[in-house]
Protein backbone atom coordinates (compact mmCIF):
# COMPACT_ATOMS: atom_id res chain seq x y z
CA UNK A 1 0.00 0.00 0.00
CA UNK A 2 1.23 3.65 -0.94
CA UNK A 3 1.03 6.39 1.05
CA UNK A 4 0.54 10.24 0.35
CA UNK A 5 0.63 12.55 2.74
CA UNK A 6 0.64 16.71 1.94
CA UNK A 7 1.37 18.30 4.66
CA UNK A 8 4.95 17.60 6.73
CA UNK A 9 3.74 19.75 9.91
CA UNK A 10 2.30 19.20 13.19
CA UNK A 11 -0.24 16.22 11.94
CA UNK A 12 0.83 15.16 8.87
CA UNK A 13 4.70 14.61 9.50
CA UNK A 14 3.86 13.55 13.43
CA UNK A 15 1.71 10.53 12.19
CA UNK A 16 2.79 9.85 8.49
CA UNK A 17 6.22 9.29 10.25
CA UNK A 18 5.29 6.83 12.67
CA UNK A 19 3.96 5.29 9.49
CA UNK A 20 6.74 5.08 8.20
CA UNK A 21 8.84 4.03 11.30
CA UNK A 22 6.64 1.02 10.86
CA UNK A 23 7.34 0.05 7.77
CA UNK A 24 4.34 1.50 5.79
CA UNK A 25 5.76 2.78 2.48
CA UNK A 26 4.93 6.70 2.87
CA UNK A 27 6.13 9.75 0.68
CA UNK A 28 5.28 13.05 1.45
CA UNK A 29 4.05 15.74 -0.73
CA UNK A 30 6.26 19.20 -0.22
CA UNK A 31 6.98 22.61 -1.48
CA UNK A 32 10.63 23.21 -2.90
CA UNK A 33 11.76 25.33 -0.08
CA UNK A 34 10.51 22.39 2.20
CA UNK A 35 12.52 19.70 0.09
CA UNK A 36 14.96 21.31 0.58
CA UNK A 37 15.22 21.87 3.97
CA UNK A 38 13.99 18.33 4.99
CA UNK A 39 16.27 16.81 2.54
CA UNK A 40 18.90 18.69 4.76
CA UNK A 41 17.82 18.44 8.35
CA UNK A 42 15.48 15.40 7.81
CA UNK A 43 12.02 14.76 9.59
CA UNK A 44 12.24 15.15 13.59
CA UNK A 45 9.69 14.29 15.88
CA UNK A 46 9.86 15.24 19.96
CA UNK A 47 6.75 12.85 21.67
CA UNK A 48 6.57 10.46 24.29
CA UNK A 49 6.02 7.93 21.84
CA UNK A 50 9.91 7.67 21.38
CA UNK A 51 11.50 10.36 19.21
CA UNK A 52 11.81 9.95 15.46
CA UNK A 53 14.44 11.22 13.04
CA UNK A 54 13.84 9.79 9.74
CA UNK A 55 14.72 10.48 6.22
CA UNK A 56 11.46 10.53 4.41
CA UNK A 57 10.11 10.05 0.49
CA UNK A 58 9.63 13.57 -1.10
CA UNK A 59 7.89 14.24 -3.83
CA UNK A 60 7.02 17.58 -5.53
CA UNK A 61 3.37 18.33 -7.08
CA UNK A 62 5.12 18.47 -10.56
CA UNK A 63 6.51 14.42 -9.93
CA UNK A 64 3.27 13.43 -9.06
CA UNK A 65 1.79 9.92 -10.78
CA UNK A 66 -1.89 8.60 -10.14
CA UNK A 67 0.07 5.35 -7.93
CA UNK A 68 -1.31 6.29 -4.11
CA UNK A 69 -3.72 3.77 -2.34
CA UNK A 70 -4.48 6.47 0.14
CA UNK A 71 -3.84 10.04 0.35
CA UNK A 72 -3.83 12.43 3.16
CA UNK A 73 -4.36 15.76 3.78
CA UNK A 74 -3.27 17.69 6.90
CA UNK A 75 -2.93 21.12 5.94
CA UNK A 76 -4.62 24.34 7.28
CA UNK A 77 -7.67 24.68 6.05
CA UNK A 78 -6.94 28.20 4.18
CA UNK A 79 -4.50 26.27 2.02
CA UNK A 80 -7.16 23.92 0.86
CA UNK A 81 -7.73 25.39 -2.56
CA UNK A 82 -3.95 25.00 -3.16
CA UNK A 83 -4.00 22.01 -1.94
CA UNK A 84 -6.09 20.47 -4.18
CA UNK A 85 -4.38 22.20 -7.20
CA UNK A 86 -1.47 20.36 -5.35
CA UNK A 87 -3.21 16.82 -6.55
CA UNK A 88 -4.30 17.25 -9.36
CA UNK A 89 -1.51 15.29 -11.22
CA UNK A 90 -2.96 12.27 -8.16
CA UNK A 91 -6.19 12.03 -9.11
CA UNK A 92 -7.43 8.62 -10.64
CA UNK A 93 -6.68 6.59 -7.60
CA UNK A 94 -6.70 6.66 -4.00
CA UNK A 95 -9.17 7.30 -1.43
CA UNK A 96 -8.20 10.72 0.46
CA UNK A 97 -8.56 11.46 4.03
CA UNK A 98 -8.62 15.22 5.09
CA UNK A 99 -7.87 15.66 8.26
CA UNK A 100 -9.02 19.20 8.44
CA UNK A 101 -10.43 21.07 11.30
CA UNK A 102 -14.58 22.05 10.74
CA UNK A 103 -16.35 20.69 7.69
CA UNK A 104 -15.78 23.38 4.98
CA UNK A 105 -13.44 21.34 2.82
CA UNK A 106 -15.53 18.55 2.19
CA UNK A 107 -17.65 19.96 0.10
CA UNK A 108 -14.50 21.53 -1.83
CA UNK A 109 -13.28 18.12 -1.95
CA UNK A 110 -15.97 15.83 -3.21
CA UNK A 111 -16.56 18.80 -5.84
CA UNK A 112 -12.95 17.61 -7.37
CA UNK A 113 -12.31 14.36 -6.20
CA UNK A 114 -15.78 13.03 -6.14
CA UNK A 115 -17.88 12.06 -2.63
CA UNK A 116 -17.37 8.52 -3.11
CA UNK A 117 -13.38 8.78 -2.91
CA UNK A 118 -13.31 11.13 -0.05
CA UNK A 119 -13.60 10.01 3.29
CA UNK A 120 -13.81 11.39 6.47
CA UNK A 121 -10.81 12.05 8.98
CA UNK A 122 -10.26 13.48 12.75
CA UNK A 123 -7.02 14.03 14.38
CA UNK A 124 -6.38 14.21 17.64
CA UNK A 125 -3.34 15.26 18.88
CA UNK A 126 -1.82 18.75 20.72
CA UNK A 127 1.69 19.36 18.37
CA UNK A 128 3.97 22.25 16.64
CA UNK A 129 6.44 23.15 14.25
CA UNK A 130 9.52 24.27 16.52
CA UNK A 131 11.82 26.94 15.20
CA UNK A 132 14.38 25.01 13.98
CA UNK A 133 11.47 22.31 11.90
CA UNK A 134 11.28 19.62 14.78
CA UNK A 135 7.85 18.78 15.50
CA UNK A 136 6.52 18.66 19.23
CA UNK A 137 4.46 16.29 20.32
CA UNK A 138 2.32 17.61 23.52
CA UNK A 139 -0.45 15.48 26.19
CA UNK A 140 -1.24 11.84 25.84
CA UNK A 141 -3.97 12.76 22.49
CA UNK A 142 -2.17 10.94 19.74
CA UNK A 143 -5.07 9.10 17.48
CA UNK A 144 -6.36 8.96 14.08
CA UNK A 145 -10.30 8.37 13.56
CA UNK A 146 -11.17 7.64 9.92
CA UNK A 147 -13.97 6.12 8.11
CA UNK A 148 -16.39 6.20 5.26
CA UNK A 149 -19.25 8.55 4.99
CA UNK A 150 -21.33 5.78 3.84
CA UNK A 151 -21.14 3.37 6.42
CA UNK A 152 -21.74 0.46 4.04
CA UNK A 153 -18.29 1.19 2.18
CA UNK A 154 -16.08 0.94 5.35
CA UNK A 155 -14.57 -1.91 4.22
CA UNK A 156 -12.72 -0.04 1.70
CA UNK A 157 -10.37 1.41 4.33
CA UNK A 158 -9.85 -1.79 6.64
CA UNK A 159 -6.37 -2.47 4.95
CA UNK A 160 -5.60 1.12 6.14
CA UNK A 161 -6.31 0.51 9.47
CA UNK A 162 -4.49 -2.84 9.51
CA UNK A 163 -1.60 -0.69 8.62
CA UNK A 164 -2.47 2.06 11.46
CA UNK A 165 -2.52 -0.75 13.81
CA UNK A 166 0.86 -1.59 13.60
CA UNK A 167 2.29 2.11 14.27
CA UNK A 168 2.78 3.44 18.43
CA UNK A 169 -0.43 5.82 17.67
CA UNK A 170 -3.92 5.06 18.27
CA UNK A 171 -6.62 4.37 15.80
CA UNK A 172 -10.01 3.92 15.00
CA UNK A 173 -12.04 2.94 12.01
CA UNK A 174 -15.43 4.86 12.73
CA UNK A 175 -18.93 3.66 12.11
CA UNK A 176 -20.31 7.04 12.51
CA UNK A 177 -17.34 9.33 10.85
CA UNK A 178 -19.89 12.62 10.37
CA UNK A 179 -20.82 12.26 14.13
CA UNK A 180 -17.16 12.53 14.86
CA UNK A 181 -15.99 15.30 12.92
CA UNK A 182 -19.21 17.33 14.58
CA UNK A 183 -17.42 16.19 17.91
CA UNK A 184 -13.84 16.94 17.00
CA UNK A 185 -15.85 20.47 15.62
CA UNK A 186 -17.32 21.38 18.60
CA UNK A 187 -14.22 20.23 20.60
CA UNK A 188 -11.74 22.58 19.11
CA UNK A 189 -14.04 25.60 18.86
CA UNK A 190 -14.13 25.55 22.26
CA UNK A 191 -10.58 24.71 23.22
CA UNK A 192 -9.54 27.31 20.07
CA UNK A 193 -12.14 29.81 20.98
CA UNK A 194 -10.95 29.97 24.90
CA UNK A 195 -7.76 29.89 24.63
CA UNK A 196 -7.59 32.06 21.82
CA UNK A 197 -10.27 34.96 23.85
CA UNK A 198 -8.08 34.50 27.29
CA UNK A 199 -4.77 34.12 25.36
CA UNK A 200 -4.07 31.72 27.85
CA UNK A 201 -3.95 27.42 28.57
CA UNK A 202 -7.12 25.81 29.67
CA UNK A 203 -5.33 25.52 33.09
CA UNK A 204 -4.65 29.13 33.55
CA UNK A 205 -8.65 29.51 32.36
CA UNK A 206 -9.75 27.09 35.25
CA UNK A 207 -7.77 28.28 37.84
CA UNK A 208 -10.62 30.94 37.53
CA UNK A 209 -14.12 29.66 38.92
CA UNK A 210 -15.73 32.33 35.65
CA UNK A 211 -12.80 31.02 33.76
CA UNK A 212 -14.01 27.44 34.20
CA UNK A 213 -17.72 28.51 33.63
CA UNK A 214 -17.34 30.31 30.45
CA UNK A 215 -15.19 27.04 29.12
CA UNK A 216 -18.05 25.14 30.42
CA UNK A 217 -21.14 27.23 28.61
CA UNK A 218 -18.84 28.12 25.58
CA UNK A 219 -18.48 23.80 24.89
CA UNK A 220 -22.47 23.59 25.90
CA UNK A 221 -23.36 26.66 23.01
CA UNK A 222 -20.94 24.49 20.62
CA UNK A 223 -22.82 21.18 21.51
CA UNK A 224 -26.25 22.46 21.06
CA UNK A 225 -24.90 23.76 17.74
CA UNK A 226 -24.68 20.50 17.23
CA UNK A 227 -27.98 19.05 18.36
CA UNK A 228 -29.61 21.31 16.23
CA UNK A 229 -28.18 19.80 13.03
CA UNK A 230 -28.92 16.50 13.86
CA UNK A 231 -26.12 15.21 16.13
CA UNK A 232 -26.14 14.99 19.39
CA UNK A 233 -23.57 14.40 22.17
CA UNK A 234 -24.48 12.17 24.82
CA UNK A 235 -24.22 13.26 28.29
CA UNK A 236 -21.35 10.79 29.73
CA UNK A 237 -19.05 11.80 26.72
CA UNK A 238 -19.74 15.28 27.23
CA UNK A 239 -19.16 15.50 30.63
CA UNK A 240 -15.65 13.24 30.06
CA UNK A 241 -14.79 16.17 27.56
CA UNK A 242 -15.38 19.12 30.11
CA UNK A 243 -13.61 17.42 32.77
CA UNK A 244 -10.49 16.95 30.84
CA UNK A 245 -10.69 20.52 29.50
CA UNK A 246 -11.21 22.29 32.90
CA UNK A 247 -8.32 20.93 35.02
CA UNK A 248 -6.76 23.01 36.86
CA UNK A 249 -3.07 23.87 35.81
CA UNK A 250 -3.66 21.88 32.28
CA UNK A 251 -0.81 22.99 29.86
CA UNK A 252 -2.74 22.82 26.87
CA UNK A 253 -3.82 25.03 24.20
CA UNK A 254 -5.07 24.86 20.99
CA UNK A 255 -3.06 25.15 17.83
CA UNK A 256 -4.81 28.19 16.64
CA UNK A 257 -3.47 29.94 19.91
CA UNK A 258 0.22 29.02 18.79
CA UNK A 259 -0.40 30.01 15.30
CA UNK A 260 -1.59 33.70 17.27
CA UNK A 261 1.61 33.53 19.29
CA UNK A 262 3.36 33.25 15.89
CA UNK A 263 1.91 36.26 14.00
CA UNK A 264 0.36 33.76 11.91
CA UNK A 265 -3.08 33.12 9.57
CA UNK A 266 -5.56 31.01 11.42
CA UNK A 267 -8.57 28.87 10.45
CA UNK A 268 -11.02 31.00 13.06
CA UNK A 269 -13.52 31.66 10.07
CA UNK A 270 -13.21 27.62 8.93
CA UNK A 271 -13.86 27.38 13.10
CA UNK A 272 -15.99 29.47 14.43
CA UNK A 273 -17.69 31.65 11.50
CA UNK A 274 -19.12 28.21 9.90
CA UNK A 275 -20.12 27.08 12.89
CA UNK A 276 -21.91 30.19 13.59
CA UNK A 277 -23.50 30.05 10.29
CA UNK A 278 -25.16 26.66 11.23
CA UNK A 279 -26.54 28.09 14.43
CA UNK A 280 -27.89 31.12 12.63
CA UNK A 281 -29.97 28.47 10.52
CA UNK A 282 -32.36 28.01 13.81
CA UNK A 283 -31.58 31.50 14.87
CA UNK A 284 -29.85 29.90 17.85
CA UNK A 285 -27.78 32.81 19.65
CA UNK A 286 -24.28 32.12 20.73
CA UNK A 287 -22.72 35.09 22.24
CA UNK A 288 -19.60 33.20 23.78
CA UNK A 289 -18.36 31.50 20.32
CA UNK A 290 -19.25 35.12 18.52
CA UNK A 291 -17.01 37.16 20.85
CA UNK A 292 -14.54 34.53 20.07
CA UNK A 293 -14.76 35.27 16.35
CA UNK A 294 -14.62 38.74 16.89
CA UNK A 295 -11.38 38.82 18.89
CA UNK A 296 -9.97 36.17 15.72
CA UNK A 297 -11.48 39.02 13.26
CA UNK A 298 -9.90 41.86 14.84
CA UNK A 299 -6.23 39.74 15.24
CA UNK A 300 -6.22 39.14 11.62
CA UNK A 301 -7.50 42.94 10.49
CA UNK A 302 -3.87 43.80 12.48
CA UNK A 303 -1.97 41.41 10.32
CA UNK A 304 -2.73 42.26 6.74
Amino acid sequence: MKILVLGIGGIGGFFGGYLQQSGADVTFLVRPKRKDFILKNGLKVLSSLGNLNLKPNLVLASELEPIYDIIIISCKTYDLDQAILDLRLSKGRGLIIPFLNGMTHLKKLDEEFGSENVMGGVAHISSTINEDGTIEHFSEFKKLTFGNRDYNQNHLLKPFFDLCKKTKFDVVLSENITLDLWKKWVFISTVAGATTLFSSTLGEISNHEVGKKTLIDLYNECKSIAKLNGFTIDDNEANNVLNNITVEGSPIKASMQRDVEKNAFTEHEEIFGHLISKAQNYNFDSPILTSCLLRMKLYQEKLI
